[in-house]
């Protein structure tokens, strides 16, 4: 018996340890990202999107979307006055070191979230629209579930580490774009670059506003759980792109991804858009569609076409194609030569009964002589021609 006990004793850490490694196996820092459009929400890029990780600050996207609903609901006023609580001045920093029965107004907590990432600012929101951090974790959780956020659980408003609270790219691009969509009013708070509360200026801690063209939001977050994450907005050319950074390394190698991953996704809109029609603006993808697979002459709508080739150089289509190959051919800079129907080619006239000339049967000079030698017109003639010869 006691041999056994002996070995129980040995198993039990073994199996703790084992317990351990699988569990930070499970919840370790994961790389992941996605780029989406703003408007429609089709995928531009996708990486481990749906692998679970931590949201660490990105969660007081969530926090600020439930205050953005509150004051679009009239339940909040922008000048309203909050209170501290003593729970809200304990929160680890990043924090505006908030003192008990201190206060700041919604507007002031609001800023407080998207430049400093105040933790105790999160939870004076919290408290004040659901009473406990608890109790409004899990409307925030509810609140994720009817966004489509199907894999992000929330148990605090501030993004403080958690080994339950969980998310993904994914979701966190939802959210993202569900601020952007349902809150036009407010969205635009996210671009602020700096915040003074009590004569303190606190800058935001996205490094990329004010550097990458049309950048305007939205959250940073870091928890060592986590790695750097980023959820960014920009605007270009009327078009309007999500994109979520999760698990770097580094907050200068998170963003220099982000950076990458933006200008790739804008090149290749551009070169899609590039395909146009004079008239009628149309990508590559329905000239294709509209000249179809066979090889004979389609009938497409699109005669006149401008693009950009991979070299940079624009080039104008003015013909068609008899099949999608030879207009490959064309748009991908290959060198063999390619023949078109040219649209202003000469077709050959039609004849109608009008303007119909009568048919001539060719004769042979030898039946005309012959045919002339029998005729009786000639044979009068030579008649004529023997008297005259007498009477002279």
């Amino acid at each position: 018996m006691r041999h056994i006990k002996q070995q129980r004793l040995k198993i039990i850490p073994l199996c703790l340890t084992l317990c351990f490694l699988l569990t930070h196996n499970v919840f370790a820092r994961k790389d992941a990202s996605i780029v989406i459009c703003a408007e429609t929400g089709k995928i531009h890029h996708e990486h481990q999107a749906d692998v679970v990780t931590h949201p660490a600050s990105l969660t007081k996207m969530m926090t600020l979307y439930m205050t953005f609903k509150a004051l679009k609901e009239k339940k909040l006023s922008p000048n309203q006055t909050l209170s501290v609580s003593h729970h809200a001045s304990k929160q680890a920093p990043s924090k505006l070191w908030l003192k008990p029965g201190a206060t700041l107004t919604v507007r002031e907590a609001i800023l407080a979230l998207i430049t400093k990432s105040a933790n105790d600012a999160a939870v004076v929101l919290a408290e004040t629209l659901a009473g406990t951090e608890v109790k409004f974790a899990q409307i925030m959780t509810r609140q994720a579930q009817k966004l489509g956020m199907t894999k992000t659980v929330f148990k605090n408003a501030s993004g403080l580490p958690n080994m339950q609270q969980i998310t993904t790219a994914r979701d966190m691009a939802t959210l993202s774009r569900s601020l952007y969509k349902h809150f036009p009013d407010y969205f635009h708070l996210f671009k602020t670059q700096k915040f003074v509360h009590k004569g303190v200026v606190h800058g935001n801690h996205n490094k990329l506003l004010g550097k990458v063209e049309g950048m305007d939001g939205i959250k940073t977050g870091f928890i060592n759980a986590s790695g750097f994450n980023l959820a960014a907005s920009v605007v270009r050319d009327n078009r309007r792109v999500i994109a979520v950074v999760m698990g770097g390394e580094s907050a200068h190698l998170r963003d220099k991804k982000m950076v990458k991953l933006l200008e790739t996704t804008f090149t290749k809109i551009k070169g899609k858009s590039s395909l146009r029609n004079e008239n009628n603006s149309d990508s590559i993808e329905h000239l294709i569609q509209a000249l179809g697979p066979v090889t004979t002459s389609p009938k497409s709508h699109i005669t006149h076409a401008t693009f950009l080739t991979k070299k940079g150089d624009v080039k104008t289509l003015k013909a068609k194609y008899n099949s999608v190959d030879e207009i490959l051919n064309v748009i991908e800079d290959k060198p063999k030569h390619v023949k078109a129907k040219s649209s202003s080619a000469k077709k050959p006239e039609k004849t109608t009964k009008s303007n119909a000339k009568p048919k001539v049967k060719a004769i042979s000079t030898q039946k005309l002589k012959a045919k002339n030698k029998n005729s009786p017109m000639t044979n009068t003639k030579k008649q004529k021609q023997k008297k005259r010869l007498k009477q002279a």
